[in-house]
């Protein structure tokens, strides 16, 4: 029989008595043996299996299935996530985290206030644990606990912005668009994909095409200001600029609305500034100054992993400049699985401001043209795929020179990214090669604007 917690103080008491202890500690000789057998048999599919364990042996719960919250007569759902060592920041998040399944055909019938995702995870109990490579699960040592409640305990812009990102999923789905849903839509709370392989489909409404099946979840970024603000209390360089009552895209757009079609000139003259010896990040200085963060990072963005880029087009609308990511490993990539892998991660998950500048006619100003939030489409995701899997190939068989580049796919290609001709890293064969990484191509991007 479970054992019975009335409110969410007798929950998190027992929880912070777990501090600094691993399951180990508190489980007996023959529970670890059945413990251990069970995690040499699901091997990699264990996620899931640490937080019963937690949920049976620290807090003496008998395991089932809850549509309510795992302590239901305190109202608190349990929740476990890793952390691992940081060389600057002690610790950070290593992963998103994932709530239940998004029910296609029942979600489109809900409103925020009286959601399942509410009723079930309206006050969580996050146990934070440190995930070391190589240890048994039952050996992470637990480091922090934190009350997450999405209606009090966090700010009403962030309280909002949950909101709206979970109508927007729903709205979606409502729309039969569940198939083209990606993590890279929404700010904070995301529709994450939650399956064994790409094979596994669902039915949804209002549509014939199956989707993927995928989870509510907290993005990264905003687990990642949990632990440091709220937890660890680290300060960051940043600076909030919504406002009371504002999502994010009303912040921006009342914030940058007012500068279309001004000079650079006319920009810096609103601010009492004037065009001297430009800058090297000049145009990012511009974009910065609209915002109202001349000086720091935008406090919203990193919670939400929102990449800022500057495009400059040409004074015929052309775009010359393609979008890089972070070199790529090559050791590492012919080891990986696409949907495994650090690009799909970043074209399915990351949310892109572009601030977009045109040249003038002498090419030595520029004007603001306007500005577009943007996230890489689910439907260009196979032809992204290509080129991983054509740049996994090549890189096997240590043919360099053969590459994707630009002409070979419409979306995107690899070329170098590294400092100088002389920045290389090791490669399979144990030669070294230029860093490379992975392009969106520029002719792409600019029709993606005009989208």
């Amino acid at each position: 029989m479970s054992k019975l917690y009335n409110t969410k103080g007798e929950v998190f008491n027992d929880a912070l008595l777990f501090m600094n202890k691993h399951l180990r500690d508190v489980m007996d000789s023959d529970s670890i043996k059945i413990a251990e057998q069970k995690l040499e048999e699901q091997g990699s599919s264990r996620k899931g299996y640490l937080g019963n364990l937690v949920e049976q042996y620290v807090f003496g719960q008998d395991i089932n299935n809850r549509h309510e919250a795992d302590f239901k007569i305190a109202g608190v759902e349990l929740k476990t996530t890793p952390v691992k060592e940081h060389r600057t920041k002690g610790y950070v998040t290593k992963e998103r985290l994932v709530f239940s399944m998004i029910d296609y055909m029942n979600v489109i019938m809900e409103d925020w206030e009286h959601s399942s995702f509410l009723d079930k995870n309206r006050l969580i109990l996050l146990m934070f644990y440190l995930y070391q490579k190589g240890l048994s699960l039952l050996d992470y040592e637990f480091k922090f606990v934190y009350e997450l409640d999405f209606v009090n305990k966090i700010s009403s812009q962030d309280a909002l912005q949950i909101k709206k990102d979970w109508e927007y999923i729903v709205g979606k789905i409502k729309k039969g668009e569940a198939h083209l849903l990606s993590e890279g839509e929404t700010f904070y709370l995301g529709a994450c994909t939650k399956a064994a392989d790409s094979s596994v489909i669902r039915r949804q409404p209002n549509s014939d095409i199956p989707a993927k099946p995928r989870a509510f979840s907290l993005k990264q970024n905003y687990l990642n200001y949990i632990l440091h603000e709220k937890i660890m209390g680290l300060e960051e360089d940043i600076i909030a600029i919504s406002e009371v009552g504002e999502t994010i895209d009303d912040t921006v757009k009342h914030k940058l609305t007012p500068f279309i079609g001004m000079s650079d000139k006319e920009i810096l003259s609103e601010f009492g500034l004037k065009v001297g010896n430009k800058a090297k990040q000049y145009k990012r200085m511009l974009a910065n100054l609209m915002l109202g963060v001349p000086t720091k990072k935008v406090e919203e963005f990193e919670k939400a992993n929102v990449t800022m880029k500057v495009i400059t087009l040409e004074n015929s609308g052309k775009l010359k400049e393609s979008i890089s990511f972070p070199y790529f490993d090559y050791k590492e990539i012919i080891k990986q699985k696409w949907e495994d892998s650090d690009f799909y991660k970043v074209l399915e998950e990351d949310r892109f401001l572009f601030i977009i500048f045109k040249k003038d006619e002498s090419g030595d100003g520029i004007s603001f043209e306007g500005f577009k939030f943007w996230n890489f489409p689910v439907v260009d995701m196979p032809e992204a795929q290509k080129v991983w899997e054509t740049t996994k190939k090549i890189t096997k068989s240590g043919n360099y020179i053969s590459l994707p580049k630009i002409s070979d796919s419409p979306v995107s290609h690899v070329r170098p990214h590294g400092k100088n001709g002389e920045d290389k890293i090791e490669t399979p064969q144990g030669t070294m090669e230029m860093k490379r990484c992975f392009w969106l191509n520029a002719d792409y991007i600019r029709k993606s604007l005009e989208n």
